[in-house]
């Protein structure tokens, strides 16, 4: 997927923000949060990061999904997200605590954690500068990395040490994960009606589950979504009921483009279960599924199969295409061979 760099301002002061703070953090480890004074210079730096991550991330949300996978692709390969979450974990209290402005006795200025990842800070420009002000915008920020660009977060967390991840797991779950399950199974519950046609989705969130079915043609599919204890950092489970009316190896790729969507990409469960059920109604309209992925519409662009090789007569994805030649070296049909 090619990459897609966020507006320029936005990306400038990111930039600059994370030059000044990565050897500030280097002398920080994840479960040993540091206490900035309000009165410095890295203070006011901290805050236009965090504020600019915070714009950033709702730009993200917005944007279509192909505009989305770009994003993705920029931030991965500029590891600005790296930085951004080992700054939060420096600067959140993995404790349970707030420290209080004067950084003295943690009992000034306490504050229950989820309260912090539930509401708005106020952020008054009429105020004092405050700590507990900075900290409450860092818990904003990180609910919003782990709710807009979940695998991103995924990635990230898979790739610390032992006691990194133990400590961004163990916070992550008590703190996150209850308040991040509840919005993401409630919000299939909201959706229009009207955009869901012929499919029905049943919420559980006691279990952490989402079951969603799919009828067409006197066929009903059936399809079970699980999130983990510690969502987003663990995967998700899919459980898939017997295919009746299509082929146990199509049942098979619509189920594994719903897991690979839902732990690769940036999309809510809604965002999955509708792109699944998308492809089960263009199949039964007759639209061609993409046979490099084997499937109707693509999961990151959700875009039909629209090149067509002019000599098998069968199309493709133009991003599966694209990847298929990269691979291959040459640029042939994937089924026939002719030259595209």
């Amino acid at each position: 997927m090619e990459a897609r760099e966020i507006p320029w301002p936005l990306f400038s002061t990111l930039s600059s923000a994370h030059v000044v703070l990565e050897d500030f953090l280097l002398r920080f480890d994840l479960d040993n949060p540091f206490v900035i004074s309000p009165d410095s210079e890295l203070y006011h730096r901290a805050f236009g990061f965090l504020l600019s991550w915070r714009l950033t991330l709702k730009l993200f949300a917005v944007s279509k999904p192909e505009i989305r996978s770009q994003y993705a692709a920029f931030f991965r390969e500029s590891q600005l997200v790296s930085g951004l979450l080992h700054f939060l974990f420096c600067l959140m209290p993995v404790t349970g605590v707030f420290h209080a402005d004067t950084g003295s006795t943690p009992s000034q200025g306490i504050m229950r954690l989820p309260k912090f990842f539930s509401e708005k800070p106020q952020m008054d420009p009429t105020a004092s500068a405050s700590l507990l002000e900075l900290q409450h915008l860092a818990c904003c920020v990180y609910f919003g990395a782990v709710r807009h660009i979940p695998a991103l977060v995924r990635e990230w967390f898979n790739g610390l040490d032992r006691r990194g991840a133990s400590a961004v797991d163990r916070f992550t779950s008590q703190n996150v994960s209850p308040l991040l399950c509840s919005r993401d199974i409630g919000a299939t519950q909201k959706v229009d009606k009207a955009k869901l046609r012929n499919m029905t989705i049943k919420a559980r969130p006691v279990a952490r589950e989402v079951v969603a079915t799919c009828s067409v043609e006197d066929i009903t599919f059936e399809i079970l979504v699980k999130l983990a204890e510690n969502h987003p950092l663990g995967a998700v489970t899919i459980e898939a009921g017997r295919p009746i009316g299509v082929s146990n190896s199509q049942w098979s790729y619509w189920t594994l483009q719903l897991t690979t969507f839902l732990t690769h990409q940036n999309g809510s469960i809604l965002d999955g279960l509708l792109l699944w059920k998308r492809n089960i109604d263009k199949k039964f309209e007759g639209v061609q599924e993409c046979y490099v992925c084997f499937n109707v519409l693509h999961s990151s662009t959700s875009q039909l199969p629209k090149l067509l090789c002019r000599t098998c007569k069968k199309k493709f994805h133009s991003s599966c295409l694209y990847k298929w030649f990269s691979t291959s070296g040459h640029s042939t049909c994937p089924l026939c061979r002719s030259i595209f």
